[in-house]
């Protein structure tokens, strides 16, 4: 084992040269099946290994060729006149084809034996309390799902996510507001469309296989949906909607067996002329037949939010008197994801498969507060003993455990095991809290698990509780792996 004066001067080093990075990971390996549809058997293909999520990526980008090719350029630092999305998983997956949705028919499957589905939320404010999704559609939302997973997002946004599904009550003004993510724009993988193939390689046989190069073509970059009533502009799926027709690049590594998923679209109408290879035009409500941005979105947007009230009101109010102008820099966004997959053949209301989520979140921390402690067994056994055998309990019998109703379509966020049932068996281990990676053993890759979660400011690397990320995190954090664990 290394010394602590050694592991101190990696620790410093690596601090300064991960700082920079605009790049949120995921552990390897923590995907796992969560079904939604009521009796959690919705059909997958034999042997499916859950899509596992290992990084989203936010970059201000230049292409070298806008007009021809918008892939290959270089990231820019500050305000940008493109924003390039990278979203890479484990192994190969294919582009999503439609699942039943807007007149398509139902054939998810259509590229391939593992289609990826999802949302990446961004936050362009980087404010919690504008913008996001009313229901229904806040419903396939990652606030919505993340509890399934038995994980709740750092800060005070866990107070909004769903613990069970008496919080799908449709009423926003009763809490929790799940719907309000504070996400402006999304990366829609969601199935509602049939994607184009505007270029493949390989066996050219319309199949996303190993080592293949895509561009696919549909609406997969929308503004939420939720402002359509205050919006004036047109030329989307429906007036008022934000959704042009965008590009995916879709390409499989098979030196990592990994897939990686990049989005690039225009910040300005500057970049949106570069693009067309064609003079800029000013901004307007015309969303199809000119050039069109975020910034454009964002305008209408900001213009809008004087006349919403209610619900939308809220999920607005801290846009009006915005200027379009701030939102330029992708390394001051930040990003929510939730990906899976479809059944493989259609199921009443259940349109997704979640297999993963990020970022930034708590592993059965039931108490919030940010760390799994016996209080957090103590949280499960006191939901247990209030209401064994009540009306919430869909066995309704006293026997030590409380049945989900619907289950899977609802579920608990204390359902660990997520087996429809909260018991003794969803009691958290207590962990081993210098092992970062998770993997029972201490050695390197825990080191840099460590000054991953410490330079992004990470709750979990905050080992004094303190909420600041100092030396002191850094000395707790050395004292605790030379200590080893047990």
């Amino acid at each position: 084992m290394r010394s602590i004066p050694s592991l101190i001067l990696i620790l410093c080093f690596s601090v300064q040269t991960t700082l920079a990075q605009n790049i949120w990971t995921d552990p390897q390996g923590d995907a796992v099946v969560r079904r939604t549809d009521i009796g959690n058997d919705a059909p997958l293909p034999a042997g499916f290994d859950p899509i596992d999520l290992l990084s989203v990526s936010l970059d201000g980008w230049m292409p070298v060729s806008p007009s021809t090719d918008l892939y290959s350029g270089s990231i820019i630092q500050g305000d940008a006149d493109f924003v390039r999305i990278q979203i890479v998983v484990d192994g190969l997956v294919s582009p999503p084809g439609p699942i039943g949705l807007n007149g398509f028919p139902y054939n998810p499957y259509q590229f391939g034996d593992r289609p990826i589905t999802g949302f990446i939320e961004l936050d362009i404010d980087d404010q919690k309390n504008s913008g996001g999704e009313l229901m229904p559609i806040a419903r396939s939302r990652y606030l919505a799902n993340v509890g399934r997973f038995g994980l709740h997002p750092t800060g005070s946004i866990a107070e909004r996510m769903v613990q069970s599904g008496n919080d799908f009550d449709g009423d926003f003004f009763s809490g929790p507001t799940f719907e309000q993510t504070g996400s402006e724009f999304t990366l829609i993988m969601c199935g509602c469309f049939a994607p184009t193939i505007v270029s493949q390689d390989g066996n050219m046989d319309s199949l996303f296989d190993w080592g293949e190069s895509w561009i696919v073509e549909g609406r997969f970059f929308e503004r939420f949906e939720s402002f359509l009533p205050e919006s004036f502009l047109f030329g989307g799926s429906d007036f008022g909607l934000f959704d042009p027709i965008t590009t995916l690049q879709f390409v499989h590594d098979p030196i990592f067996d990994q897939t990686t998923v990049t989005l690039v679209y225009q910040i300005t109408n500057a970049g949106a002329a570069l693009a067309a290879n064609e003079p800029e035009q000013p901004i307007d409500l015309e969303t199809s037949l000119n050039h069109t941005s975020i910034e454009e979105a964002l305008d209408d947007l900001i213009i809008g939010a004087s006349f919403t009230s209610g619900d939308l009101g809220i999920l607005t109010e801290n846009w009006q008197g915005n200027d379009r102008t701030d939102y330029r820099d992708p390394s001051r966004w930040s990003v929510t994801a939730l990906i899976g997959t479809a059944p493989t053949t259609p199921q009443p209301l259940s349109f997704y498969i979640w297999t993963d989520t990020g970022f930034d979140e708590s592993y059965a921390d039931f108490d919030f507060d940010d760390l799994v402690t016996s209080n957090d067994i103590q949280v499960v056994q006191d939901f247990i003993n209030d209401n064994d055998g009540t009306s919430i309990d869909s066995d309704s019998a006293i026997n030590d455990q409380i049945g989900t109703p619907s289950f899977a379509f609802e579920f608990h966020f204390y359902d660990l095991n997520y087996d429809g049932v909260v018991s003794a068996a969803d009691f958290p281990a207590l962990p081993c809290i210098p092992d970062f990676t998770g993997d029972g053993v201490l050695d390197f890759f825990d080191i840099f698990a460590f000054l991953n979660a410490f330079t992004s400011q990470d709750s979990q690397a905050d080992l004094t509780n303190d909420n600041s990320w100092d030396f002191f995190d850094i000395s707790a954090f050395l004292t605790l792996f030379t200590q080893g664990c047990p």
